[in-house]
């Protein structure tokens, strides 16, 4: 076997390799991120729902945490001050509340960056797993 036959049957199996390589990050960004998620949890589904995942094949592959649930990109962007008004009902209420309004002013809400701040900061490991698996 050639020294070229060599090298190219190498560069075959660590190609074969980079799906597992890629899911193996995405799992280690979500357990992160769900650790290290900034919000305050009500109900614990945002934080259950974020997901890693990995696509991809041949010469380029992608890893992605993302939200799975509806309000993620509020939780990750934060919203603008924007109206509340009842859809099902002639007014809204709540426990503590004096008397039902027809509308609340909602001042917005800070987004926490959880998602992007734990992508930001795995970064350097990211790179350096990627080139420890084409260098070995």
């Amino acid at each position: 076997m050639s020294v070229f036959t060599k090298a190219i049957n190498e560069i075959d199996r660590k190609k074969s390799t980079m799906p597992l390589l890629c899911m193996n990050i995405a799992f280690m960004l979500e357990g992160e991120a769900k650790n290290s998620a900034k919000w305050t949890d009500r109900t614990g589904n945002a934080r259950q729902g974020i997901t890693g995942t990995s696509l991809g094949g041949g010469n380029q592959y992608i890893v992605r945490l993302g939200h799975g649930v509806d309000y993620g990109t509020v939780l990750e962007e934060g919203s603008a001050p924007h109206i509340i008004k009842p859809r099902n009902a002639k007014a809204l209420f709540w426990n503590g509340a004096s008397h039902p309004v027809m509308k609340v002013q909602h001042p917005g809400t800070k987004g926490t960056h959880s998602l992007e701040s734990t992508i930001s900061r795995n970064m350097p490991k990211i790179g350096k797993l990627i080139e420890g698996h084409w260098s070995k």
